[in-house]
């Protein structure tokens, strides 16, 4: 595995709702991230930063939409799909 995570077709990205990914754009890595870097990453690695009052929501939906043009069809179908049932 890569660290960071690639966010194409051949990474994680895709298992996550959006709600959840952009939590951690907003607010920097959370625990699960953390778990991942703690396995994965070397120690120098630096820690994902915070872009809450640096980015728009408009700004990451973008951002989103880019990194999903990257995944298959079927990912972005179950993307979608796990968006729409984990994100309010």
């Amino acid at each position: 595995m890569d660290y960071p995570p690639r966010h194409n077709a051949n990474g994680h990205t895709w298992h996550h709702p959006d709600c959840q990914l952009k939590g951690i754009i907003q607010n920097g890595g959370d625990a699960m991230t953390a778990m991942m870097r703690r396995m994965m990453a070397p120690p120098s690695t630096p820690a994902m930063p915070a872009f809450r009052g640096v980015l728009t929501d408009e700004e990451i939906e973008a951002i989103l939409a880019f990194i999903k043009t990257w995944w298959t069809e079927e990912q972005r179908r179950y993307q979608a799909q796990i968006t729409r049932v984990r994100c309010p």
